[in-house]
């Protein structure tokens, strides 16, 4: 099985009561909403790539008076989206080939999700693809220069593989269906996959993208850091690539 199936019809069923649930509205979303509302006028065309259940950034835009559209992989999740959130225009879709015309979203984002993306160079395309010239493009990933990330990505490796992990992973699945809470995963799909930041560094400069920042995650409290400079930034696994389309 390969991610984007597994993403479709296993960890879906798992996201779409799990987001709201056992990670809420956190601070980190908060300061990633203010910066997209200070800097795109409301009642303009923003999209969401990843929108899931529409939680809690669909929600918060639609509520804020912005035209907001959502895609995402899952037809669940879409389904629950829709339920949810009536004023979001939202369908299923793959990031990497986004159906919306050229120069459509005054700004497109993805949060919490460039991980599950199987090319995210490709669906980065797409995300400059159909926003306006002077639009903001901006997404976060989990980098993979950090060590933590790196723990996680090789204990996930390590769980998937075999031996004894194996064995406990098969034995929480035994769990869930007895106690009926979460949902069995009998792949070996290492779901979550870290990027490197050099990786986009280099693709948006044979995209010419030459107006771009980076800001990183605060340790602390959440906070959105500038950096001055491109770098590995081994100190923060989440970083924010905040882009601006050329005319």
């Amino acid at each position: 099985m390969d991610r984007k199936t597994y993403m479709k019809n296993i960890y879906s069923k798992y996201w779409a009561y799990a987001r709201e649930r056992e990670y809420g509205f956190l601070e980190y979303d908060k300061n990633l909403c203010n910066y997209i509302c200070k800097n795109v006028s409301k009642e303009e065309n923003i999209l969401d790539v990843g929108i899931g259940t529409g939680f809690p950034f669909g929600d918060f835009f639609q509520k804020e008076g912005y035209n907001v559209h959502g895609v995402d992989i899952a037809p669940t999740l879409i389904e629950k989206c829709r339920k949810l959130n009536n004023k979001i225009n939202c369908k299923v879709g793959d990031a990497e080939n986004l159906e919306y015309p050229d120069n459509f979203f005054n700004c497109t984002y993805s949060f919490h999700s460039t991980f599950y993306f199987p090319n995210l160079c490709k669906v980065i395309n797409e995300m400059t693809r159909v926003t306006i010239p002077n639009g903001l493009i901006i997404f976060d990933i989990q980098n993979r220069n950090n060590n933590e990330c790196i723990q996680n990505y090789n204990r996930m490796i390590l769980d998937k593989s075999g031996g004894f992990r194996k064995l406990f992973r098969y034995a929480k699945n035994i769990l869930k269906i007895i106690l009926r809470n979460g949902i069995p995963d009998w792949t070996n799909v290492v779901h979550e996959v870290p990027a490197y930041p050099e990786t986009i560094y280099r693709h948006l400069k044979d995209l010419h993208v030459k107006s771009y920042s980076i800001m990183a995650k605060s340790n602390v409290d959440s906070s959105l850091k500038v950096m001055n400079e491109i770098g590995p930034f081994k100190d923060y696994p989440r970083l924010v690539f905040v882009v601006w389309k050329k005319k």
